[in-house]
């Protein structure tokens, strides 16, 4: 099975983006309805992040 391009960078990203937010949201030391708008912004964000970069086909290695 052959996966594509966008849809690692799309699983990047979210793993990217959610620890991200994750993490600021520790530093920061917010309550549970923060940390949670904080995480699903990061992930979204990151996720859109890595479908532009999977659509730019800057992971070259990759069969």
């Amino acid at each position: 099975m052959k996966i594509r391009h966008k849809q690692i960078g799309t699983a990047l990203g979210l793993l990217a983006g959610t620890t991200m937010g994750s993490g600021i949201g520790f530093l920061l030391s917010s309550q549970a309805y923060h940390l949670i708008a904080l995480v699903t912004f990061f992930g979204c964000a990151g996720m859109a992040a890595g479908l532009w970069a999977g659509s730019k086909n800057i992971f070259k290695e990759l069969p």
